[in-house]
């Protein structure tokens, strides 16, 4: 049963996210055939696997893998080292993560649209030393005013890496 969910869930997640089963698989690193028989919950999968799926769908492990929270509505960014889970009550479009992720790109940027809002405050420091708090809430400004959706920024304290 959670081989058929989790497979649906990577079946749902690879096509909005555009991406053929063929195309899919050379991002993961993974056979095309294996991609199908995880999609058709027919073949276990490693936490490895899983991991490599995950990232190519831009998704942490948990989100992948929780199938009673809606993927297309979060998204992982790693800004200046620090990283967050941005949250949203509608659907984050391919075309939406993208601008979002432009965003944070180039958020220490002096022309960015993050020192452009942080210069709106006189007594606001630097970004570089506010706190992922502070940080969060810039965001969410940011990209309410940018991009038109409302987002909740939260900060991870802590990642964990699988090496194989």
């Amino acid at each position: 049963m959670i081989k058929s969910l989790i497979g649906q869930r990577i079946r749902l997640m690879r096509s909005r996210a555009g991406y053929s089963q063929e195309s899919f698989a050379r991002v993961c690193g993974l056979n095309r055939t294996y991609i199908a028989g995880v999609e058709l919950g027919k073949r276990n999968i490693s936490i490895e696997n899983l991991n490599k799926i995950a990232e190519a769908l831009n998704l942490t492990l948990a989100e992948l893998c929780d199938v009673n929270v809606p993927a297309n509505r979060t998204i992982l960014l790693k800004i200046n080292g620090q990283c967050f889970i941005a949250e949203s009550k509608t659907e984050l479009t391919p075309v939406i993560k993208d601008h979002i992720e432009a965003l944070c790109r180039y958020a220490y940027d002096d022309d960015s649209e993050f020192a452009e809002e942080l210069a709106k405050d006189a007594e606001a420091e630097p970004l570089c030393c506010q706190s992922p708090f502070a940080m969060a809430e810039l965001f969410k400004r940011v990209v309410k005013d940018k991009v038109g959706v409302d987002v909740v920024f939260k900060s991870i304290d802590s990642e964990v890496t699988i090496n194989s």
